[in-house]
């Protein structure tokens, strides 16, 4: 018992993220919401999406954490195998755990549901949001209409629930 017990140790303390086996794609802990945030910008222009929203959705979803996993979701922007492929033709079990890519895929999912939204003459930032968080059939179930959708108890998505599209402030 003692030596598998030092065996388990000695294992995840060899998995642990140190500054010599991070891999160099990964933002680190001082820069994370910085190069997140510059990520963004580009890829919530060609949407047409607030970057703002889209940054105020990653903290929601993950905390800025990379490695997030809730259920089926994963990384940045907790995204599921089905609305990955909804979006791109890459394999989800690798590239979700892509913070870049993931965030690609995140935001574009974002215009699609945008342009879904435009094309019933519902777009709305909390409407995108509920979309997001909730699927945009239940959103459509409920008649687009936000009273109808059920309030959050997390603070930013209540402040985006709400109407505020710049809940988090992006890093200076």
């Amino acid at each position: 018992m003692k030596y598998a017990l030092i065996a388990t140790t000695l294992i995840l303390a060899g998995c642990a993220p140190r500054e010599g086996n991070v891999p160099a794609d990964l933002p680190s802990s001082l820069n994370a919401r910085r190069e997140i945030w510059q990520a963004i910008q580009p890829l919530a222009a060609a949407q047409r999406i607030d970057p703002g929203f889209a940054y105020a959705l990653v903290k929601i979803e993950s905390n800025f954490d990379p490695h997030a996993r809730r259920g089926e979701a994963r990384g940045l922007m907790q995204i599921k195998p089905r609305a990955w492929r909804d979006v791109s033709s890459l394999p989800y079990e690798t590239g979700a755990w892509e913070w870049r890519e993931n965030l690609a895929v995140g935001i574009a999912g974002l215009g699609r549901l945008k342009d879904a939204l435009s094309e019933k003459g519902k777009f709305s930032y909390p409407l995108l949001w509920a979309s997001y968080h909730y699927g945009y059939d239940f959103v459509a179930s409920h008649g687009f209409d936000m009273s109808r959708i059920p309030r959050p108890s997390d603070p930013v998505s209540y402040k985006l629930w709400s109407g505020a599209v710049h809940p988090v402030p992006p890093p200076r």
